[in-house]
């Protein structure tokens, strides 16, 4: 894996954004590949431009440095893998850097939130699934159960691109109250997404949220999910309204010869790493 995002590598003490990859892969249940996605996203982040139109600033020129890669054997429990993360991210945030994670399994993005809970954060889901399970296939830590975790450690957890659940996962947000926290496909309500959410948000981006057209490559594909402009008006509005202090990239499982997927997971970091460093550019 090569160690750059868009062709540098900044020293960590000058770096504002690190990325860290995790490459980890053990409870997806229909495609395989998401170990390969954080190599993907940065080899397709050499064919992002610096220049970011919206913002009309090189936002590269912040520093962003890559991590080396999380060590993790062949068949590692996700619970060890979460801590792992969790440890990390906890030391680059107070190292005062925006910690972003590129997974990998949606298990992996437990992590973050456990080491951001006490910053009285809100968590932004983007996704096709609930991932609301309180267990699969034997696992707490399971991909699917991403979501359930995350509630239980902090109280605002908007879900946005939902087109995938159980009833138990249904019955499981009826139970806490918090039915209206969870936004079907395209039917979102941004205003409603701001209410829910805190004044502090970890963002975290599972690839299938976008629709299958636009991202084939997932373990997990669903058809009537977000198009890129239903990401880019939901991300700009939380950065506009609140901070972003970390989010989190997973679920890429790339396909050969077909990089389309590969550089919406580049670019889509690349946004999201500019609306948390110039909310004031919004």
């Amino acid at each position: 894996m090569a160690l750059a995002f868009m062709e540098r590598n900044d020293a960590y003490a000058d770096a504002k954004v690190c990325i860290i990859p995790v490459p980890y892969e053990a409870t997806v249940c229909f495609r395989q590949g998401t170990k390969n996605g954080p190599a993907a996203l940065l080899r397709a982040s050499y064919e992002v431009e610096d220049y970011d139109i919206e913002l009309e600033r090189e936002v590269i020129e912040e520093g962003f440095h890559v991590m080396e890669p999380l060590r993790i054997t062949d068949g590692e429990k996700p619970e060890n893998v979460v801590e792992a993360v969790r440890s990390i991210v906890s030391k680059v945030y107070k190292d005062d850097k925006i910690p972003v994670v590129i997974g990998g399994e949606h298990s992996v993005s437990v992590g973050p939130v456990q080491a951001l809970k006490d910053e009285d954060i809100s968590v932004l889901h983007l996704d096709a699934h609930s991932d609301l399970r309180n267990e699969f296939e034997g696992s707490k830590y399971s991909h699917a159960c991403a979501a359930r975790r995350m509630r239980e450690l902090v109280d605002s957890v908007a879900q946005v691109g939902i087109r995938s659940a159980t009833r138990e996962c249904m019955e499981y947000l009826d139970s806490i109250g918090k039915k209206d926290t969870m936004f079907f496909g395209r039917d979102y309500d941004i205003d409603e997404i701001l209410e829910i959410l805190g004044e502090r948000v970890y963002i975290t981006l599972d690839m299938d949220g976008f629709d299958s057209s636009l991202v084939p490559a997932v373990g997990t594909p669903q058809p009537g999910g977000l198009l890129w402009q239903d990401f880019m008006d939901i991300c700009k509005a939380v950065g506009k309204e609140k901070e972003i202090i970390g989010f989190d990239v997973v679920e890429l499982a790339p396909i050969n010869d077909n990089p389309a997927s590969d550089l919406v997971a580049a670019k889509a970091l690349y946004k999201l790493a500019g609306f948390a460093l110039f909310p004031e550019e919004l």
